[in-house]
């Protein structure tokens, strides 16, 4: 790849913006095939404090971007008012990521946009009604769309783009819808590859995902919009291997910290309790975008329980670059709270265990860490005490809404025009429509009094039937599904909320194993590694550090400033004599990592047992591309770079390099494909960066060393590679700047 596109630097700075995303619904008025929420919709809003709060937190702690989401978020009564706080306290930015329906209302729009609203991201799935209304599972979806779309567009204050769930059902139209929208004026367009989650996999598995490479070439042809002056495409969630020619519109690696956040209580359930995400299995995983980042997490769970490592790295600036834990969606929240309920009950039953608990556990939702001792016991089934977790969790009450109100399904894929449901932009059926029993609301979901029919049906914006409704027997459910107390005959309207119980937690095969809680001092003292690699400003910084790891024999360092290192060492060399072991901090220093190439060579010209590792860079070129013969402590090691303009700036041009070098100088971190050999490989390495305060993994520092320097990919040829079982590829930042082509199978 040679220069970076423009619109490259403008995605990088967007990219790394801090967001602080708000779910503000449990609800929606279209029915997705796709859906990764639908599990959460239960017909609810969230509370109002909860969502200001929210909202204030997130701004406190640095984001400048407030995204509202649901659910749909404008179906919410106070979505203008959480627009007018974001702008109150202080957001740069005010978004919406919305299917538009209300925005068909110039009203609402308006009042929207006067509150601050300064970006929509309207949901559009296909270039017309037939396949959009399809695949939202609501007819007259893509009209109502539309026209909020063109009223945003005309009142020209919001930044107007489109999000697109590419799927098997509009794959195809893609190139169409690009033209479509364009014509009408969109010039940013985020192509979201379909995932595993929702009703995508429970409903849609079957006819959602599609073969990419055989899609490919109406996949390019849509990419293509991203070269045309003034467009902007973004991708997500799709696989890095499968953009070639597009490498720099792979999403940005620090996106995965979002996606982290989304699911950050269920990711707490894995490292505080190892209780697996119900999501991994190989089928399912095959189609994520995640499945990299959790493979890898797995790799390096083992490594920490079994204290698997030879070499501990330990950053002095790791605080400084740790990620703000802030945000999370409540609905991961209730589905961590559940699934912890269940499978702890499944363990504890497994054993033949019973007891007690306190009637108020678990019933304020779930931080993340919940303490084995709380958990006490409740003689039944484990998928009752699931079932009574979500009831317990909330006292909101579902209300069945009328069956005869919609007809969404889960064949909305298959559902035409002559067998969907109109509706307005609200979720209900408009006046329009004749009917033996009439809906008709306004953009508040309301009945207005003047209509008149035979058996009206009044209903809220989300599309239930309210308590203040007669009828002649009114069924109430809760989020699992069961008929709830009231509707039994003989039984109270709205009882309090059942509370089960849950087995005891004792000894033996129920209790959750007991995760390493170590320090990187206890880690060391634990573990004993042969080597201690310190990442620090400079040689006090080091020997500060050195300090608190007595136990390890061997040093490594990487200083920004070796300059007292060198001269530290140039002492000793005259001391020690020829080939000396040198001595830091009472530890062996046996490797040394510097950018500098003269740094290199004056650390190569003492006479030192000392292994000197140079960074690749354009710096390095002139300097190693001179050298008649290999000096022989020298290694070469490609760094992973933290952003796509960095890596485009200071890499090498990789294959000519290697061509043009003569001494064959041992490499890290290179494909044997590019550097003509096969890399040597490091001893295994655990980045204590990646351990929270308490001293277990924290999911965001690990998600943060994993894009850092953990996340390679490799070309879709280096199937056919004679190296393709042992070789990681390239650090994504590198193919994101120049490319796959460097790739090429070795026979």
């Amino acid at each position: 790849m040679d220069a970076l596109p423009a619109t490259a630097v403008q995605h990088e700075e967007a990219a790394h913006e801090r967001r602080n995303w708000v779910r503000l619904t449990f609800d929606c008025n279209d029915r997705c095939v796709f859906c990764l929420d639908a599990h959460t919709h239960d017909g609810t809003n969230r509370d109002r404090d909860e969502i200001k709060a929210q909202i204030l937190d997130g701004r406190r702690r640095g984001a400048t971007r407030l995204i509202l989401s649901g659910g749909e978020p404008t179906i919410h009564p106070n979505f203008v008012d959480f627009v007018r706080l974001g702008r109150r306290a202080g957001y740069r930015k005010i978004q919406t990521v919305t299917n538009g329906r209300m925005f068909a209302y110039p009203a609402f729009l308006r009042a929207a946009l006067d509150a601050g609203l300064s970006e929509i991201t309207f949901s559009i799935h296909g270039p017309n009604a037939r396949i959009h209304d399809a695949l939202v599972g609501t007819k007259g979806a893509f009209d109502e769309e539309v026209k909020g779309l063109q009223g945003a567009l005309a009142d020209g204050r919001p930044v107007v783009n489109i999000d697109v769930c590419v799927n098997r059902g509009n794959v195809k139209q893609l190139p169409e819808l690009m033209a479509t929208f364009t014509a009408m004026g969109v010039r940013e367009f985020d192509l979201l590859h379909v995932i595993p989650f929702g009703r995508a996999y429970s409903e849609g598995r079957e006819v959602l995902f599609y073969d990419l490479e055989a899609m490919r070439p109406y996949l390019l042809e849509a990419f293509a919009y991203a070269r045309r002056p003034g467009v902007h495409v973004w991708l997500n969630r799709f696989p890095p291997q499968h953009l070639e020619g597009f490498e720099d519109l792979i999403q940005d690696p620090h996106k995965l910290i979002e996606e982290v956040r989304g699911r950050k209580e269920e990711y707490a359930l894995l490292l505080e309790h190892d209780i697996p995400l119900d999501c991994r299995a190989p089928e399912r995983c095959k189609h994520c975008y995640l499945e990299p980042l959790c493979d890898h997490l797995d790799e390096v769970r083992a490594a920490l329980a079994g204290q698997r490592f030879e070499v501990l790295r330990i950053d002095a600036g790791a605080e400084h670059h740790a990620p703000v834990a802030y945000g999370g969606d409540p609905a991961s929240r209730q589905h961590a709270a559940a699934r912890l309920h269940r499978v702890l009950a499944e363990r504890a039953l497994a054993a033949g265990l019973s007891g007690h608990v306190p009637e108020d556990s678990f019933e304020d939702g779930f931080s993340g860490h919940v303490p084995e001792d709380s958990l006490d016991a409740w003689a039944g089934t484990a998928d009752e005490a699931a079932a009574g977790m979500a009831e317990a969790r909330d006292a909101r009450r579902v209300e069945l809404p009328d069956p005869r109100a919609t007809d969404r399904g889960p064949g909305a894929l298959a559902v035409m025009d002559h067998d969907t449901t109109s509706t307005s932009p609200s979720g209900h059926v408009p006046p329009a429509i004749s009917s033996p029993v009439l809906d008709t609301t306004s953009p508040s979901g309301h009945v207005p009094p003047a209509i008149s029919s035979p058996a009206p049906v009044t209903t809220g914006p989300a599309g239930h039937v309210p308590p203040a409704i007669s009828s002649p027997a009114p069924v109430t459910t809760s989020l699992s599904g069961h008929v709830l107390p009231a509707t039994r005959p003989g039984v109270t309207a709205n009882p309090p909320p059942r509370r089960f119980r849950l087995p005891l937690l004792g000894a033996g095969a129920s209790q959750p194993p007991a995760r390493p809680r170590l320090d990187a001092r206890a880690l060391a003292a634990a573990a004993r590694p042969r080597a201690l690699w310190l990442v620090a400003p400079d040689l006090a910084a080091a020997e500060a550090l050195a300090a608190d790891y007595p136990e390890v024999p061997e040093l490594e360092l990487e200083l920004a400033d070796p300059a007292a290192l060198i001269a530290r060492l140039s002492h000793m060399s005259s001391t020690t004599g020829p080939e000396g072991q040198p001595s830091i901090a009472g530890k062996r220093l046996v490797r040394v990592v510097v950018a500098d190439p003269a740094a290199a060579a004056a650390l190569l010209d003492l006479p030192l047992d000392l292994e000197v590792v140079l960074l690749l860079s354009r710096a390095a070129e002139a300097w190693l591309l001179a050298l008649e013969a290999a000096p022989p402590r020298l290694v070469l090691r490609q760094p992973a770079r933290e952003r796509l303009t960095e890596s485009a700036e200071l890499d090498l041009d990789l294959p000519a390099f290697f061509a043009a070098l003569r001494p064959p100088v041992p490499v890290e971190a290179v494909p044997a494909c590019i550097a003509g050999r096969p890399p040597r490989e490091r001893p295994p390495v655990f980045d204590a960066a990646q351990l929270g305060p308490d001293g277990g993994l924290e999911i965001f520092r690990y998600a943060r060393r994993f894009i850092d320097d953990g996340f390679h990919v490799k070309s879709l040829r280096c199937k056919t590679c004679s190296h393709e079982h042992v070789c990681k590829g390239m650090h994504i930042n590198y193919v994101r700047a120049h490319g796959f082509a460097a790739m090429q199978p070795v026979p």
